[in-house]
């Protein structure tokens, strides 16, 4: 089981939400607008939801959420589905990792016609 602790403000707004709103993504293309990741708890084959934080003010016309296992080469087994919340919040519903170890979560943006893509690492005992 892990545990992000993190008390996420979708009422406050996308930059004050960033502030306080769990875990940034990583991403590889240079100067990609900073986009952060809430979960409360994550139980092995549960299902769970994320909250996603576009933290700067862009403009996002698509978000698509997955995960894999890089040791065993597979993702998920349920599609997860995506709402947007307003204020470049969305969230991922029908999260659900069935096997302990490490996950990499990738979530894929569009701003404007620009593809950015984002990886976190979570660790499943």
């Amino acid at each position: 089981m892990i545990r992000w602790v993190v008390w996420f403000l979708v009422s406050s707004g996308a930059a004050v939400a960033c502030e306080t709103a769990g875990q940034r993504m990583s991403s590889e293309t240079q100067n990609a607008p900073k986009v952060h990741v809430a979960v409360d708890e994550i139980r092995l084959a549960q299902p769970f939801s994320i909250l996603l934080t576009v933290c700067d003010d862009v403009a996002v016309s698509e978000v698509r959420v997955d995960a894999i296992m890089p040791a065993h080469q597979h993702g998920l087994n349920y599609a997860p589905k995506i709402t947007a919340l307003g204020d470049r919040v969305f969230r991922a519903d029908n999260m659900l990792f069935h096997m302990p170890g490490l996950w990499e979560l990738r979530v894929d943006t569009n701003f404007g016609g620009r593809s950015i893509s984002y990886t976190s690492d979570v660790v499943l005992k």
